[in-house]
């Protein structure tokens, strides 16, 4: 009895570091405000929509809002997460940027919305 024990622990160890993974049950991704269409928005210059585009790229968290999950080790057996459509990111962007509302974003507001964001 004692002669198959630690081939079946070896086994066992080896099967554990070939084949790891884990099993979800369930997963869901929601997508928040699919529908909303791009806000249309000028740059006073080249360099103000390079410096804002940049500053939403660095910032980009996937649009992710957050979620739940639960679970053990190696199963998930619930997980749901929310996200924010990319329009309605951008569009929150802009809305966060553009401070004055014109509809234009100039360098200074660019600037200043890379700063907070700490993408500087």
């Amino acid at each position: 009895m004692r002669l198959y024990r630690l081939p079946a622990a070896v086994a066992a160890a080896g099967v554990c570091v070939l084949l790891p993974g884990c099993l979800t049950l369930f997963s869901k991704t929601e997508v928040v405000r699919a529908d909303e269409t791009r806000r249309p928005v000028r740059f006073e210059s080249p360099a103000a929509a390079d410096t804002f585009h940049k500053a939403l790229k660095d910032k980009d968290n996937g649009g992710s809002l957050g979620g739940t999950c639960f679970g053990v080790p190696f199963v998930t057996l619930y997980a749901r997460h929310k996200k924010l459509a990319e329009n309605a990111r951008f569009n929150d962007a802009v809305g966060r940027c553009d401070t004055d509302q014109d509809g234009l974003i100039t360098q200074h507001e660019a600037d200043i919305f890379a700063k907070v964001c700490g993408c500087d």
